[in-house]
């Protein structure tokens, strides 16, 4: 009953958006889409007429148009549809995005190029992150390139942003969702003579999201600690109206790029980006605990300020025709203020911590060509990470700042008529330069800032190898071995309740063997077995040492993505992903070879198709999850119990109509079949939603 219900409601309101548009719709064209280019600048690794390294691991990258045709608001949303990869909500209200069970601090996520996450956890919000201004998402899992630089162990996101096309471009959308959801964005890029720019601009806001109709509220528990008798209280932690509580959220994104291209061989530009969030985040149906000593802190929260701003100088400049540089120089910044409450109404405020960070580097890469089928590549990563923090505002800030860096070797070898080759070397270093400790007595009161030992530098040497083959029938088959190094976050490193100084880097060997056929441009097939081998993974789970970080955990993760795209006639697409990957902790002592948040089985498919004649695109997607554990017992807790979030699937659907040239209304609708679920245990999804919407360009 409930998914015939969705599926009415969702034609009924195509039928009417099809109506409104129908008359004007017949002798109009289709607004332009390529109004934009791909910022080649922000590419790390570039894929040209050669074979090269993005062709022996698995790759992914998610176009303008498959990011619209989801209608993803932000990053988050785009990657839940990419392969391979999970997406939920939990802690913090932020997305965690998993690629192949890795969590998200163990990939390296880029924009342009650039690092972007805060230093303490390793981390961003991708959800805060606007869709607007990017020209496409690129997703490299196990990274096998040794170009990248360290830590990014599972893979590689790099964001790559918009940069104008020949044609002059102005564009605005609106969108108006349930409960007040609004959305909106402008953006412009021009080009005269050598000079360019971009501008985009996104306003995002929300008084609440809405909950499945078939949710029902459960009893909860508030336990409070510290400061007197551990008490716990037993309380509806979510009341079950409508909205779910807590989940209010308002942000801005704007993006400005500048550039000059004085000729083919050359072009420099500089990039800024400032995104502004607020938001509520709704907790665990489940629990909720609430530290009384002061300073207090509390897992009911809000996030009065979460911002972010950057600006990168980039360039590129071919010095002989053998021989192209180019460079990077980046500052990030991001300031987040964490209220924590006393209980479920969010009125009584025990504290406001305030946590500040600051990531600055560069980055320097040449390619030198000495024959036609040889390509050797140099690139030299260093930055430094400022990380700030009080717990309340009577207290000073303590930092911590370290510097990372890299130095890597690649050749790519094609001598051999549709062979490549890759070989690479990288040596990476990590070093804590000062960390700082604020130190209370049993009052609260501020007594003395500590400074605290630093570790040893630690260093590594991360080699990798690769090759791929093409066969006269376009068969390609190609294979990989990288081995890459995560070294500790400074929260890892110094957090007052977990931290430890003695942390190394972890470790994974990644191995990829696949293959892809074409057959004409009718059906693509692509399947890559892969295996990670993590040791060293850093984890709260070793036994009897009080919840702090160790060196503890082994895990090794098998398993294949095959991928379909079909098209059998000119106006319909159908795409499809499957996942199978199994995961086994293999820690010495471990309590169950299971592993939390790595689902067997992900399933994603898209179906596309254009009305002929009146032009009417139809959009519809699925993604399915397989059952995952939130918590395990462990040899640090071995009586925790068991948390299971079952398997679930969500589709999402969108209607889009063009008229009057410059003009584009759509309808997108979310959690088409309001199914109830949660992908994180206690963290319900969004029940069904829909948004209306018009795009103008010109």
């Amino acid at each position: 009953m409930k998914m015939k219900e969705g599926l009415k409601c969702f034609i009924w309101v195509f039928v009417v958006l099809f109506l409104i548009s129908m008359g004007a719709a017949w002798a109009e064209e289709k607004p332009d889409a390529k109004d934009f280019e791909v910022y080649s600048l922000g590419e790390i690794v570039v894929r040209g007429e050669m074979q090269g390294v993005k062709d022996i691991g698995i790759s992914t990258d998610v176009s303008a148009e498959e990011i619209k045709a989801t209608n993803s608001h932000t990053v988050s949303e785009a990657l839940a549809h990419v392969s391979g990869i999970q997406v939920t909500y939990g802690r913090k209200n932020e997305s965690e995005v998993a690629i192949h069970g890795f969590e998200q601090s163990q990939t390296l996520v880029l924009i342009d190029g650039v690092p972007y996450y805060e230093t303490a956890n390793g981390k961003l919000d991708l959800s805060q992150f606007a869709t607007d201004s990017i020209a496409k998402i690129e997703v490299i899992k196990g990274a096998p390139s040794v170009l990248y630089g360290p830590n990014a162990e599972a893979g590689v996101i790099n964001i790559i942003t918009k940069k104008p096309s020949d044609r002059p471009a102005i564009s605005a959308t609106y969108e108006r969702g349930e409960l007040d959801a609004d959305k909106f964005s402008f953006s412009h890029g021009m080009k005269v003579g050598m000079l360019n720019y971009w501008l985009g601009y996104t306003h995002r806001e929300s008084d609440a999201w809405k909950l499945s109709d078939d949710f029902k509220r459960r009893i909860g528990t508030i336990n409070y600690r510290t400061g007197g008798p551990p008490a716990t209280v037993n309380t509806y932690l979510e009341d079950g109206g409508k909205s779910r509580n807590n989940s209010d959220y308002k942000t801005e994104n704007f993006w400005a790029k500048v550039g000059i291209e004085p000729s083919p061989d050359s072009e420099y530009y500089v990039n800024f980006h400032y995104i502004t969030t607020e938001k509520g985040d709704p907790p665990s149906l489940d629990t909720a605990t609430v530290f009384r000593a002061t300073p207090a802190f509390s897992f009911l929260d809000r996030m009065e300020k979460y911002d972010d701003w950057g600006f990168d100088l980039s360039g590129r400049q071919k010095v002989v025709d053998q021989l192209t540089l180019k460079g990077k120089f980046f500052y990030h910044n991001h300031v987040d203020d964490y209220v924590s409450y006393w209980d479920e109404t969010y009125v009584r405020q025990i504290a406001d911590s305030r946590y500040k960070d600051y990531v600055i580097g560069g980055m320097l890469f040449a390619d030198f060509t000495p024959v036609e089928w040889d390509i050797l590549k140099l690139a030299v990563h260093y930055k430094g990470d400022s990380h700030e923090e009080r717990d309340d505002e009577y207290l000073p800030y303590a930092e911590s700042f370290s510097y990372t860096g890299s130095v890597a070797l690649e050749n790519t070898f094609t001598y051999v008529n549709n062979l490549s080759i890759v070989a690479g070397v990288s040596y990476d270093w990590f070093e804590v330069d000062r960390a700082e400790r604020n130190e209370t007595d049993g009052a609260g009161n501020f007594v003395v800032q500590d400074k605290l030992d630093t570790p040893d530098t630690q260093d590594d040497v991360n080699p990798m190898i690769g090759a791929s083959y093409i066969f006269a029938d376009s068969t390609r088959i190609f294979g990989s071995v990288a081995r890459k190094t995560r070294f500790p976050t400074l929260g890892q490193l110094y957090s007052t309740r977990s931290g430890n100084t003695d942390l190394n880097a972890e470790k994974s060997v990644n191995y990829t063997i696949g293959a892809s056929r074409s057959f004409g441009k009718i059906l693509r097939l692509e399947l890559a077995p892969f295996h990670h081998d993590i040791s060293d993974r850093i984890s709260r789970d070793a036994p009897g040492v009080a919840g702090t970080f160790q060196n503890y955990a082994s895990v090794k993760m098998t398993g294949l993505e095959f991928n379909v795209e079909l098209t059998p006639i000119k106006d319909l697409l159908l795409k499809a992903g499957y996942t199978y990957n199994k995961a086994r902790d293999k820690s010495r002592g471990a309590v169950t070879e299971k592993v939390t948040n790595a689902p067997k089985n992900i399933f994603n498919a898209r179906i596309q198709y254009t009305v002929p004649y009146v032009e009417t695109r139809l959009d519809f997607n699925v993604v399915r999850v397989g059952k995952a554990y939130s918590q395990l017992p462990t040899p640090a807790n071995p009586n925790d119990p068991v948390v299971k979030s079952e398997s679930y699937a969500f589709f999402g659907g969108k209607i889009s109509q063009a008229f009057l040239k410059h003009f584009e209304a759509y309808l997108a609708v979310d959690n088409i079949f309001d199914k109830n679920y949660e992908p994180e245990g206690g963290y319900p999804a969004a029940g069904r939603s829909f948004w209306l919407g018009l795009t103008v360009k010109y």
